[in-house]
């Protein structure tokens, strides 16, 4: 009887213990489910979207102002002190027009010394007239000839200081005006009379009107590719007109460094020149260019692409295995860019299509980044 007891007892530990600890590994499982559902809850939330296929059409639009082609400091090369100022700024002067009239000091009074060094050397010239005569006279061949000679050296020397008097005349004229080398506008004026030419700046900003307008744009270096150095394109001109006007592309430049958003497109200098009389520097025009998308891109949001020194990338979706289930971390991809706008961007040599991209996320990702959507 007793020992009946005992056997009965000891089950009735075991059945205990057994479920002590089924207790105690359901606990245990419980709280690792939750623990694990706590630290999901603090890895970053993300969105993802799949690429789609089709033609993203790269289209640009933009404003500049005109500005001449040509300008050019004027300045007197001599110096001299402005004695008076013949134009004002906006005027339109024609080629070989005084613009600015100089006083030259030095000049004059070395034209005043050569002309008083050409009387002096006139001054012989009756004596040695008269001796030639008197040679002839009597008939002395020796003293005639050397008075011919003497006669003609002096001539010699007044035509050569002449000449030099005729030189300095025609230097001082030059010294004397500002001349335009070309048709154009005056752009301003500097020169200020009883100053020196060129104080700090050239004394005249003249325009060469002849060589017509020009504007620039950063344009997107996708479209920029599309187009070649003296294409022609159709420029708009602002305004109630909307009249267009033809222009030619001057040169394709550097890339820009500045980027709008990380998102927005690498951009290049387009720079385009335009010839039509009614055109006024500082008039703005619009140019609208369009790029035919390719066809073997895929397209994404624009938010999903970012931008650091090694170019554009994307994070995607990697999936792996863990003991509770998939685990999922974000993975960087690096992706080039072919078109873009506000909205969608247009990716190749990158994406296959099946990735899962992440289109926004609640913290900061990098590579490897664990992440829940």
């Amino acid at each position: 009887m007793e020992a009946a007891f005992r056997t009965g007892d000891s089950k009735s530990r075991k059945r205990k213990i057994r479920l002590l600890a089924g207790l105690f590994f359901g606990l245990l499982i419980v709280l690792t489910l939750f623990s694990n559902t706590l630290f999901a809850l603090t890895l970053p939330k993300v969105t993802v979207e799949q690429p789609d296929t089709g033609l993203l059409n790269q289209e640009f639009k933009g404003s500049a102002a005109v500005k001449f082609v040509s300008e050019l400091d004027l300045s007197n090369p001599s110096g001299g002190k402005v004695k008076q100022v013949l134009v004002k700024e906006g005027d339109a002067v024609q080629k070989g027009q005084a613009l600015v009239m100089y006083e030259n000091s030095e000049t004059e009074q070395q034209i005043e010394a050569e002309r008083d060094t050409l009387e002096k050397l006139k001054l012989p010239v009756q004596s040695l007239q008269r001796d030639y005569i008197e040679a002839a006279v009597n008939a002395d061949s020796g003293a005639q000839n050397d008075a011919r000679i003497a006669l003609e050296s002096a001539r010699l020397d007044i035509a050569a200081q002449d000449r030099r008097i005729q030189a300095l005349e025609g230097q001082l004229a030059d010294q004397q005006k500002l001349k335009a080398p070309f048709d154009g506008i005056v752009r301003t004026v500097h020169a200020v009379e009883g100053l020196p030419s060129g104080t700090g700046e050239g004394d005249i900003r003249l325009v060469n009107s002849d060589k017509g307008l020009q504007f620039e744009m950063q344009v997107p270096v996708n479209i920029a590719a599309t187009l070649d150095t003296a294409e022609s394109l159709e420029v708009m001109i602002s305004g109630k007109s909307g009249r267009s006007v033809q222009g030619n592309i001057v040169e394709i430049g550097e890339s820009d460094a500045s980027k709008p958003s990380e998102s927005a497109p690498e951009t290049i200098r387009l720079l385009v020149s335009l010839h039509d009389e009614a055109l006024r520097e500082g008039d703005r025009v619009e140019l609208n260019l369009t790029a035919k998308g390719d066809e073997n891109a895929l397209v994404i949001s624009s938010q999903a692409v970012h931008k650091d020194r090694d170019g554009a990338y994307v994070f995607v979706i990697d999936n792996k295995k863990g003991p509770l289930g998939n685990v999922n971390f974000a993975r960087k991809m690096s992706v080039t860019i072919s078109a873009a706008n506000e909205m969608r961007t247009a990716v190749v040599d990158s994406l296959i299509g099946s990735e899962k991209v992440i289109v926004e996320s609640s913290d900061p990702l990098a590579d490897g980044t664990q992440v829940r959507y």
